[in-house]
């Protein structure tokens, strides 16, 4: 039955998170925001392919939704069985005191912006941030599910930032979410160099590594 509960099929955990904290390191992520996630539960590796695995929790803490990446060489990408999207990955956990939720196709993107806040000297633990685990463009079809959840359970939220992809289907879908969140302050703020908000991250850190050089 469509109403059924669904059941999260999450993969065994490894002991340790190394090879997770040196993929997401590689990647320009922060070691102590990294540190966090993994601390509360949001981030682990699994213990057979040693995969990255990003978890989204409901209101109680409990997860609902799980998506892998690949941590060997791999551009492997998926969601676990029984995943609900509607509970995506989202830092903090649940909403914090600020009126702004920023927007982002991918858990890593997220991640990266939260890196960039820091290296500005913000405050990144105040900023909202949510993963869509991928975007529809298709009109008709309403909000995508984890945005709609989240929106729902943080009614402060009056400032939406879209922070998707600077690429076609990532500037199609900013378009149609604009005409969806009507009623809030919606800004487009894509990055602004490279695809994603990890193309740029690394861009500045290589270019910081130029510069000592």
């Amino acid at each position: 039955p469509k109403d059924e509960p669904k059941e999260l099929l999450l993969p065994p955990k490894n002991k340790d998170c190394n090879r997770v904290t040196e993929y997401l390191f590689g990647r320009g992520i922060d070691l102590s925001i990294i540190q966090d996630c993994i601390a509360d539960g949001t981030i682990f590796e699994s213990s057979k392919y040693h995969n990255v695995v990003f978890i989204g929790k409901d209101e109680s803490g409990t997860p609902k939704y799980a998506a892998y990446r690949g941590t060997i060489g791999s551009s492997f990408k998926g969601d676990a069985s029984g995943s609900d999207k509607r509970y995506s990955f989202a830092v903090p956990m649940t909403p914090g005191d600020s009126p702004t939720l920023c927007v982002f196709e991918s858990a890593i993107d997220a991640l990266s912006y939260l890196t960039l806040l820091k290296q500005q000297g913000r405050d990144w633990r105040k900023a909202n941030t949510l993963s869509l685990g991928g975007i529809s463009t298709e009109k008709g079809r309403g909000l995508p599910p984890p945005l709609s959840q989240y929106l729902k359970t943080a009614p402060h939220i009056s400032r939406v930032v879209l922070c998707l992809d600077n690429d076609a289907p990532g500037r199609k879908a900013a378009a149609v979410l604009k005409e969806l969140l009507r009623g809030y302050e919606v800004i487009d703020r894509p990055p602004v160099r490279g695809k994603d908000y990890n193309d740029l991250l690394r861009y500045r850190r290589d270019a910081q590594r130029g510069e000592a050089r």
